[in-house]
């Protein structure tokens, strides 16, 4: 990849960083996430090994800023914080491909650059940019890292996570786990799928047969039966089944959340913050042609996001209203609702540090204010949707993050607050309490917690 390709692939993972990497404060991460994804199809013309190009770049950049930034530190007079915007994610770029792309020589990372500074009208900056990338690329072997003796500053650096969260883990598990948890964050992560319950056996080993046919390496996930991992995935909907609906796209925790809830066939399910709808789907394979699943969440954005997922995997429920989906904000009551739920599923808005495998940008976002106001929000949400659920009926809490706040001590305040009681959950090889923290590195899930309460029988 040379000449005026190269920089137009490169300036487009510019662009993409700038919206992405800005010195700015905390955004929301839906709208990130879906950034190169909504680039890549703006450029669906391109060549795939282009397209390819543009997503490992981007995302490593973003994946790798710490550590990015305390390189430029080592070689730059210039500190990362009085750098223009575009001359530091055109350094992060041209690092990262010295660093960790090997497919990229040196010399194009540092001329591509030079070319880039150039297109974006900083002529004068040339020399800087130059200098810089080419001494990292004579001395990329001998960069001195932070010693391991300050050891939440070496995981910071090492792993590109700031240092407050690594204190944050460190303070709650032993340095071995946080240390797999940070390198797990950093691998590519296959991509887990949730097949089908109600499928015949014979179309379950159809499905696997096809599937494997594709190309794509398929491994059965020990935690539950129906779950499977699939490596060389370039493009769901490519899968086979996907159209028909065979398979939804979950994470396991995901799945075992709603494993755990005990649903039995013809239960009424309120899924209070259901989007994108994979647990209220998988729920309704549980419930049956008798229950009913009542998916809820706060826009028409994310009620779209349910919606799609319903005609795809269940139109017939859809259709004879066993899956509902309507628009409620979790925090208001819905008087309607009282006494009537079987089961709440609870999985409520968070921080989202158990996902930064897959949106890593997530950590650069999160600060130690939002998590206690998501708690508090948690804590509202909490108190209003367990009056929805029948006496003896099971609320089901669940957050996709690795936080004590919103996770066990929300947890603890339930039964304190609520006329609930803790439910011992059945996870075999997991653990046997009511609740369950799931760590990436330690289990094979993301980072993800679950805890299962029941109301009383006299709980007003």
């Amino acid at each position: 990849m040379g000449g005026k390709k190269a920089t137009k692939t490169r300036s487009i993972v510019l662009e993409i960083l700038m919206e992405l990497l800005p010195e700015r404060e905390v955004a929301a991460p839906i709208k990130d996430n879906l950034l190169i994804r909504d680039v890549l199809n703006k450029y669906d013309y391109m060549d795939g090994r282009d397209k390819s190009f543009i997503k490992r770049l981007a995302e490593g950049c973003v994946e790798r800023k710490i550590t990015l930034d305390y390189v430029i530190g080592q070689y730059s007079r210039t500190s990362v914080g009085k750098m223009k915007p575009v001359i530091l994610n055109i350094l992060r770029m041209g690092i990262y491909q010295i660093l960790y792309m090997e497919t990229v020589p040196d010399s194009a990372a540092c001329n591509e650059a030079v070319n880039l500074a150039v297109s974006k009208g900083l002529q004068g900056l040339k020399g800087f940019v130059n200098g810089v990338l080419r001494t990292v690329s004579r001395e990329k072997d001998q960069i001195v890292w932070p010693s391991k003796e300050n050891m939440e500053q070496y995981f910071s650096v090492r792993y590109s996570m700031p240092v407050w969260l690594v204190h944050m883990w460190s303070e709650r598990y032993d340095v071995e786990t946080v240390e797999k948890m940070l390198a797990e964050f950093q691998k590519p992560l296959p991509l887990t799928i949730r097949l089908k319950e109600t499928l015949p056996k014979g179309r379950q080993e159809q499905w696997k047969e096809k599937a494997a046919l594709q190309g794509y390496c398929i491994s059965e996930h020990p935690y539950l039966p129906y779950a499977y991992r699939l490596e060389h995935v370039d493009g769901v909907a490519r899968i086979y089944g996907y159209e028909e609906g065979l398979f939804a796209v979950q994470d396991i925790s995901s799945m075992l959340a709603v494993e755990l809830a005990g649903i039995r066939e013809g239960d009424l399910v309120l899924d209070v913050c259901a989007a994108p709808g994979g647990k209220a789907m998988h729920a309704a394979e549980k419930t049956g042609i008798n229950g009913v699943v009542d998916a809820r969440d706060i826009s028409e954005y994310k009620l779209d996001l349910i919606r799609d997922n319903a005609i795809r995997l269940h139109p017939d429920m859809l259709e004879k209203d066993r899956i509902k989906i309507q628009i409620w904000d979790a925090a208001v009551l819905d008087e309607s609702m009282l006494g009537k739920a079987d089961v709440v599923i609870a999985d409520l808005p968070c921080s989202g540090l158990g996902v930064i495998g897959h949106k890593a940008d997530i950590r650069y976002r999160v600060t130690e204010e939002q998590i206690r106001d998501l708690a508090a929000l948690q804590r509202k949400i909490l108190g209003t949707v367990y009056r929805y659920l029948k006496p003896g009926g099971i609320l089901l809490y669940s957050t996709c993050t690795i936080s004590e706040e919103e996770n066990e001590k929300n947890a603890a305040w339930i039964p304190e607050q609520l006329p609930m009681e803790a439910v011992p959950l059945k996870a075999g090889i997991l653990e046997n309490s009511n609740q369950l923290q799931l760590l990436p590195g330690t289990h094979q899930s993301d980072g993800f917690f679950i805890a299962k309460f029941r109301r009383k029988q006299d709980g007003c």
